[in-house]
């Protein structure tokens, strides 16, 4: 089959590779949005105000047209790709998904035009081979079937590019090719901050496949460190916090519960060797693996022992084989780069571990079994023919397991309810995916008829109980839980979840409004006013609590003040129907 596929021109080799990287994800295409896609979409104002919206983009952090928050990360050309495709689209799921699978299935054919100017000595169907498996490989599913992974997408487009031209420029002494391959560094950058990666990952590809010395080095990196310097100054102009780190709390990185550094190392290394699992064994998958999916441990840990001392043997292989320039050697250090930002241990990030960062480090794992396969088979028999056989028996099947995989995982990410009850059986010991699920419940509950209602509010309250048992400190949990009773009118149950909350979170404003209604619900102004004022004193702009001021005035026959507390509200929401309701009644005495 190595033969066949040698035969097959490289044109038509790139229509089959997009073919299956589009056929693979098909079954996404009608999904709707869901998990962060609110984020960078369906509830980013920015990206909803399309084309006018891009100024806002370019001159605020990544979250703030969602939370109004200005730190932290800066990815202005994801954003301004979603706000192209909203103007031309409008929130039509279906077509921004066809755009997610289309943009994909086209990286996979750059990746192999890469492959092959790396490779420029290596078989092509090898590098064929390389290629497809990594277009299936079951852990990028949610970079796919996620449209808020567009970052991720964009900028491995990007980091393939920067490195395709890089090396053309080393090849070819073309200053335009050293050009682009700057501006392509900018823009992955600009796509997501994980492409800092690429100041180690090009210079390592130039010493394992060309001839290189520091001179030439230096002559093609030094202008990806300027821009890299560059970047670093507009990310410190746009930002109000410049640091790469996030706030963490435990929920968001089980890292964040550990006591002491030799407990968080150890940790972490239980984590990676999760990673490296899951590369070769990507089952179970899950949207989210929170806390206490994994525990603490310290290094008494039989599986943090084991992956030390497999990665001190990994590691010592690649060191004594860098002068011989092998496979390995350059597929460990590689990964070793790639993954390095994401891996937690240099700083925490927002997540214990997500299968959308391992996108780009897998390639390197992809490389590594392509070519551990065709050196196994090479030592298993003499004759050519055998080797071939086993080769391509051993490829097919794996091609086979990872698009019935992909296939498969695809489907739950068709809604949220989907993806959260297959986050749930994935990883049931996981605080926030219990959460996630009870939310769902809830929101199919509501705005449907009673005795259906019940049946879904149960089901979100078995699931928040459930969270808070993972994990007492879960805000969110006590949170929600507390509104599921209030819809269900048990207003005892749902205070006592509330004041839980606020033992968590004292500031929390949705807590205290909402203890507010319940007091007001039972004629009890005094106790309404008291948690609603406090509202107003952690955010004086905060519309519900200045709306339910006036309902409180309102009903005690404090006119003028209900009427200056409607109109505060009505600057800030000029929709909220109950309160111009309210107003009216108010005004038209």
């Amino acid at each position: 089959m190595i033969k066949s596929i040698q035969k097959i021109p490289t044109l038509w080799l790139k229509v089959i590779l997009f073919v299956a990287a589009f056929a693979a994800y098909s079954n996404t295409l009608n999904h709707e949005f869901v998990l962060d896609d609110e984020i960078v979409f369906t509830k980013n104002k920015f990206v909803q105000e399309g084309l006018s919206g891009i100024d806002d983009i370019l001159s605020h952090g990544f979250l703030y047209g969602f939370n109004q928050r200005n730190d932290q990360s800066y990815r202005p050309l994801t954003l301004i790709n979603l706000a192209i495709e909203k103007q031309i689209f409008g929130n039509n799921p279906k077509a921004i998904h066809w755009m997610q699978v289309l943009i994909y299935a086209i990286s996979i054919v750059l990746l192999f035009q890469f492959l092959m100017l790396l490779f420029k000595n290596t078989d092509r169907s090898i590098l064929f081979w390389i290629t497809l498996l990594f277009s299936l490989h079951p852990i990028h599913t949610e970079v796919v079937a996620n449209i808020k992974s567009r970052d991720e997408l964009l900028h491995f487009i990007f980091a393939i590019l920067t490195l395709f031209y890089a090396i053309k420029y080393f090849d070819y002494k073309k200053t335009n090719y050293l050009w682009y391959s700057v501006g392509f560094y900018l823009f992955a950058l600009l796509s997501k901050e994980m492409a800092v990666t690429l100041i180690v990952i090009l210079p390592l590809c130039l010493w394992f496949f060309r001839t290189v010395d520091f001179k030439k080095l230096l002559s093609i990196s030094w202008p990806i460190i300027c821009v890299f310097v560059l970047y670093l100054g507009l990310r410190n102009f746009i930002l109000d916090a410049v640091t790469f780190d996030e706030e963490m709390t435990v929920i968001n990185n089980t890292l964040a519960a550990a006591t002491s550094i030799s407990e968080r190392l150890a940790t972490n290394i239980y984590i990676f060797s999760e990673y490296v699992k899951l590369l070769f064994f990507p089952h179970p998958l899950s949207w989210d693996y929170s806390y206490p999916h994994f525990s603490i441990v310290d290094f008494s840990n039989k599986r943090v022992i084991l992956t030390l001392i497999l990665f001190f043997f990994a590691l010592t292989a690649a060191i004594l084989k860098l002068k011989s320039k092998s496979i390995f050697s350059f597929c460990f250090f590689f990964f070793i780069a790639a993954f390095s930002v994401a891996s937690n241990f240099f700083i925490l990030i927002g997540s214990t571990l997500g299968e959308r960062l391992l996108f780009f480090p897998s390639l390197a794992f992809v490389v590594f079994l392509v070519f551990g396969i065709q050196y196994l088979t090479k030592k298993s028999f003499r004759k050519q023919t055998r080797q071939l056989a086993l080769f391509n028996g051993i490829l097919i099947l794996i091609t086979v397991l990872y698009s019935f995989k992909t296939v498969d995982r695809n489907a739950d990410w068709k809604n949220s309810l989907a993806l959260f009850e297959a986050g749930v059986e994935a990883t049931p010991n996981n605080s926030r995916a219990q959460s996630a699920l009870a939310s769902a419940y809830r929101q199919k509950g509501e705005g449907i008829r009673s005795m259906e209602a019940q049946f879904w509010y149960q089901k979100a309250i078995n699931h928040y109980q459930k969270s808070i048992n993972l994990y007492e400190g879960n805000v969110d949990a006590h949170y929600n839980l507390g509104v599921t009773y209030m819809n269900l009118g048990n207003d005892t149950k749902a205070k006592t979840a509330f004041e839980n909350c606020l033992t968590k979170e004292p500031n929390h404003l949705q807590a205290l409004n909402n203890l507010g209604v319940i007091y007001f619900r039972s004629s009890d102004y005094n106790n309404a006013l008291k948690y609603f004022t406090q509202c107003l004193k952690i955010d004086e702009n905060f519309q519900n609590a200045l709306a339910n001021i006036g309902a409180v005035h309102h009903n005690l026959g404090n006119f003028n003040e209900a009427k200056s507390f409607y109109e505060r509200a009505l600057q800030l929401n000029p929709n909220d129907v109950n309160t111009r309701n309210n107003y009216q009644q108010l005004t038209n005495r």
